[in-house]
């Protein structure tokens, strides 16, 4: 095995090289497309259930003063998009089972005086995964110049099946599809370069049949290109966790096989691929030339190794092109202390690679979104990009199906958009689904939205109905029963208190939506029973079980989630149970590592526990305590990712997008942003003694902003804030001697 660097001089030309290419990138405007003039879709003829086809499309036209110039395209799996061998775009974004929303990009800026060429590489998988929906494949594509359809598939378009990519391969992990593998020569991009190329034997193309069509509705990407630093022979370093598009420059002198092996962390000093149970390379078999080589799929890591198989290679440069939301820069947050500071940092990292078009649960080993993830994920959306567009993609997807395939009726998939072939769901997470509605509404005004959920929502409500007992309580629920990554998920036997929590809360929720009463006053009873059989005289109990007599036993499983849940949903109020608060407010979260307080309490993890217990501490004002919880638990996450992770450990994802609920966490109680209502126009303050003396930040609101800077001194605080037009604000100071604001019109 033989790899060389190349000198510093060549680097920081390559560097330049690729810094241009990606200012060059045009920041699209959202242009609304929801139907093509000309264009069918098509794909290879008798083969759209295939598996693991790539099929490469090219078209060339002629255009000589161009004014507008506009690619349209929707696919049923993934596709890449360049014009005249410069990448444009990946996508497209995702919809519900039969619905396909179109990508518009601005392509002029990527013209040239003459003969242009239009290259597609399209991905067909037809694989059960949680990241792209099993469906029949095609391309629907167009190209408009000067408002007219210059080519399009199903009379333009020439598609070439040119196996540079192995088809015979295993997946990536048994929530992606399947692995890159590529067998390439240094003539390998010609067809999507070269004038009248016509090497390659095209395939027939067959229209397929009609599609549902859907206008993108997001933001585009961010595509910025930023390099990694070699650490060691062979092993790459970005400078915190990235997504995207694995990039390597690299000279071949004689027939080389090599892989490339990621991750987000070190397994002791070096990369291990297989560490989440993934397959995590992609391979190249490259004959003698040089290669600029490109993952198709976008992946997550913070390191890379190159593994030499066979021959040798010079590695002359290692990049990420970013496949990550774009909408996350407005917003501001900067504080006297730094360490506050990074962990606002990384919950905005975090968030930008989890929210391209969806809210992802995690960008590297399974891209769909799940369920309960996505409440707190749609909430730092809000603050980051002052508008709904990503959540109401999120939530219009589960409202689209007139039923979803292998999971029982009327319940919703745990994730999606994905395919659940062995027919497993999450009840609870379905009920999260309510939760998030009216949290949707608050932020958005869409009465509309909420309306079609209607049905659905119902349906959800019909489905919960065989599981009541005797008692109105849920037992022995179907499918995966999850309450948080910790002990409180192996009680989950026969009746499951925290599901029955989080049940009467989405009775509640449902009740206030649609003006039920009915439902309101079964949540009021489910409450009253669970306190009833579930709280001891000290804690809430996880679950009871049947006996052997038929006689439902309350047991003596607690845990710290248990808690939290209680409070968070309902079930319980400090003013209802006082002492059970006290002992959560002072003697639980991190401090229990050292004290050992309470052994027989299961404590929590990341998700959801700890994050519950933060909501709990933010209604009682504790922001000092917040923040000083939040630097035990985080900041070793961000410092060594630079983002946040989905367990309190290294065991899982380091990259999860509930976990950039940081930033939401930090706004509301240190920057005192509590709420913002773009329905009502209104901003709710909240100032507290968080311990720091500085605080400043901007929260986008529509094209506006919500602005604060304050300062504190003995007690006093001095605010200077800034509103949108036609806003007002409403504030409360505990705790604090004084507070002053100055306010300003935006």
């Amino acid at each position: 095995m033989k790899i060389q660097s190349l000198t510093k001089k060549c680097m920081a030309a390559l560097v330049m090289a690729l810094v241009v290419s990606s200012c060059s990138q045009p920041i699209a405007d959202l242009r609304e497309v929801d139907t093509f003039a000309q264009a069918k879709p098509v794909w290879a003829e008798g083969r759209e259930t295939e598996k693991n086809l790539t099929l490469h499309f090219r078209e060339q036209f002629n255009s000589y003063f161009a004014s507008t110039a506009y690619v349209k395209l929707t696919a049923s799996c993934d596709y890449r998009l360049k014009v005249n061998g410069e990448f444009v775009a990946h996508g497209p974004s995702v919809a519900a089972h039969d619905f396909y929303r179109i990508d518009c990009y601005d392509i002029k800026p990527y013209l040239k005086f003459g003969t242009n060429i239009v290259a597609l590489e399209v991905a067909g998988y037809n694989d059960d995964n949680y990241y792209l929906l099993n469906q029949p494949s095609f391309l629907q594509a167009e190209v408009e110049v000067n408002g007219k359809v210059v080519a399009a598939t199903g009379k333009d378009f020439t598609a070439y099946d040119l196996k540079q990519r192995r088809q015979d391969v295993r997946e990536f992990s048994f929530q992606r599809p399947y692995i890159e593998h590529y067998v390439l020569d240094p003539a390998y991009e010609e067809w999507a370069v070269k004038k009248d190329w016509a090497e390659g034997e095209p395939v027939k193309l067959a229209e397929q049949e009609a599609k549902q069509l859907l206008s993108r509705h997001v933001p585009y990407p961010d595509y910025t290109v930023h390099q990694a630093e070699q650490i060691a022979d062979n092993l790459y370093s970005f400078k915190c966790n990235s997504s995207g598009f694995l990039g390597v420059q690299l000279q071949v002198a004689e027939p080389t096989s090599l892989r490339l092996g990621f991750d987000e962390i070190l397994s002791g000093e070096r990369v291990n691929p297989g560490r989440m149970g993934c397959y995590a390379y992609v391979t190249y078999e490259l004959q003698p030339g040089t290669y600029t080589l490109e993952s198709f799929e976008p992946y997550t890591m913070k390191f890379m190794e190159v593994y030499v198989d066979k021959g040798s290679c010079q590695v002359e440069r290692v990049y990420m092109r970013d496949y990550c939301g774009s909408d996350v820069k407005r917003a501001t947050f900067q504080c006297d202390n730094e360490e506050t500071n990074e962990l606002f940092e990384a919950a905005r990292e975090t968030h930008r690679q989890n929210a391209v078009d969806i809210f992802m649960d995690c960008p590297s080993r399974e891209r769909a979104g799940w369920l309960c993830d996505s409440y707190f994920s749609s909430r730092v959306a809000f603050d980051f990009s002052g508008h709904t567009r990503i959540e109401k993609n999120f939530l219009e997807n589960f409202l689209l199906p007139k039923a979803f395939k292998h999971i029982d009726k009327g319940m919703l998939p745990m994730c999606y958009p994905s395919d659940h072939p062995n027919q497993n769901h999450i009840p609870n997470w379905a009920m999260w689904f309510v939760l998030e509605l009216e949290e949707y509404l608050h932020r958005s005004g869409d009465r509309e939205l909420v309306d079609r959920a209607k049905t659905r929502v119902y349906e959800l409500v019909d489905y919960f109905k065989p599981f009541l007992n005797e008692d109105g309580l849920l037992e022995k629920l179907s499918r995966w029963v999850f309450v948080e990554w910790s002990a409180a998920n192996s009680l989950v036997q026969d009746v499951n208190y925290p599901s029955n929590m989080l049940y009467a809360k989405m009775l509640e929720v449902i009740g206030r939506l649609y003006d039920d009463q009915a439902l309101t006053q079964q949540a009021a009873q489910v409450r009253k029973t669970i306190v009833e059989q579930s709280y001891d005289g000290e804690f809430f109990v996880d679950n009871a079980v049947r006996g052997k007599g038929g006689k439902l036993e309350v047991t003596r499983n607690r845990t710290e989630t248990c808690q939290y849940y209680a409070f968070y949903l309902g079930t319980a109020t400090p003013q209802s149970h006082p002492e059970l608060w006290a002992k959560m407010m002072n003697e639980f979260g991190p401090v229990r590592q050292t004290s050992k307080a309470y052994p027989e309490i299961h404590p929590s993890n990341a998700f959801i526990g700890n994050y519950l217990r933060m909501e709990l501490l933010s209604s009682e004002g504790r922001s000092k305590q917040i923040l000083e919880e939040n630097q035990s638990y985080y900041l070793p996450m961000a410092r060594q990712t630079g983002t946040l992770w989905e367990n309190m450990t290294t065991s899982a994802s380091c990259n999860h997008g509930f976990a950039a609920h940081m930033a939401r966490v930090l706004y509301r109680d240190v920057l005192g942003v509590y709420d913002i209502s773009p329905t009502e126009k209104k901003v709710t303050l909240r100032f507290t003694d968080c311990g720091l003396k500085h605080c400043k930040g901007s929260i986008p609101v529509g094209n506006e902003s919500v602005d604060v800077e304050w300062t504190m001194q003995d007690g006093q605080m001095d605010v200077s804030l800034k509103l949108p037009q036609g806003y007002t604000y409403e504030h409360t100071s505990p705790g604090l001697s004084s507070c002053t604001i100055t306010t300003k019109t935006n």
